[in-house]
């Protein structure tokens, strides 16, 4: 069933410079239909072209107590690869800490849903892994204010140690094809009703709605055409996994999405209560795919 509600975008005041995100911008809630996730054929190839770049998988975590850190870090982190390495055949899928607990009861804002539109990635981040691996600076000089904070997220992982763990240099992941994901779960034993997430078909997203061009954190400018999706009652046993960023999309865009208000909500709902997990995907090599099919076409021709 698709729920009429309110999504809160961002728009540039009149006369203001679009490139201060800062303060040029004002918040603007417009009406939208969200619609209903289940009611779509089953696609999980998140990655194909035309794709929506979302998708629910099964999953119950063996993790029990959500306030337990290294039992997230030991076994949910790997649970999590796991699933990604099921769902889009990645070479390699690297865990990118902090993880995010979100509690709609949360008495600090910053521990209750995000409620405005947004990517939690910009179009710069295969070039930052790129330059951290290699050790070299990163040229932000002529970059839009969002895309100058890239290296501070880069830094503040652990993803380019795990890279360099598994032998990945600079020179390797510039010719590879980076996708970044939000895996997003349910960690209460009640579906969620209160505070569901609304995710966007990201084929209906253009660069340009972007604040200064950037579909980022700041938000995403209001545009007739952008289609939302939500999973009614997810439960624990279900993974939400969306597509941030691809370094082979035509142009960036992704997944954005908000916390959202179901106006059926029953007041008794218990609150939301969730986790999400950003992870890099790095995908198999196609020159070396190339060569190992036309080592397998000279085999079978002797």
């Amino acid at each position: 069933m698709a729920i009429a509600t309110t999504l809160n975008f961002r728009r540039l005041i009149e006369g203001a410079d679009p490139s201060n995100v800062s303060k040029s911008y004002a918040p603007d809630p417009h009406a939208v239909v969200v619609h209903n996730a289940r009611d779509l054929p089953e696609d999980r190839n998140i990655l194909g072209p035309g794709s929506r770049g979302f998708t629910v998988l099964p999953h119950r975590s063996a993790v029990t107590d959500w306030k337990d850190e290294h039992a997230i870090t030991s076994t949910y982190y790997g649970e999590i690869r796991t699933a990604l390495q099921g769902l889009t055949a990645a070479e390699h899928v690297f865990v990118n800490p902090p993880h995010v607990i979100r509690n709609s009861g949360a008495a600090e804002q910053a521990h209750q849903p995000v409620q405005h539109v947004h990517n939690d990635f910009t179009r710069n981040m295969k070039e930052a892994y790129v330059c951290a691996l290699s050790g070299e600076p990163l040229d932000v000089s002529r970059a839009p204010f969002e895309e100058t904070f890239v290296m501070q997220f880069v830094e503040a992982g652990t993803v380019v140690a795990q890279m360099r763990a598994v032998g990945l240099t600079g020179e390797q992941l510039a010719e590879r094809r980076v996708v970044l994901v939000n895996a997003w779960q349910n960690i209460s034993e009640e579906p969620v009703q209160r505070s569901p997430l609304a995710v966007a078909d990201k084929s209906t997203i253009r660069a340009s709605d972007g604040i200064d061009g950037v579909v980022g954190r700041a938000g995403l400018r209001h545009r007739e055409g952008q289609c939302f999706y939500h999973y009614p009652r997810l439960t624990r046993d279900e993974l939400l996994v969306f597509v941030g960023f691809d370094s082979e999309a035509a142009e960036h865009v992704g997944c954005v999405h908000a916390a959202f208000e179901d106006p059926q909500t029953p007041a008794e709902a218990p609150p939301r209560q969730s986790i999400d997990v950003r992870c890099l995907l790095v995908m198999p090599s196609t020159k070396e795919a190339t060569a190992e099919g036309a080592t397998a076409v000279i085999n079978s021709n002797e």
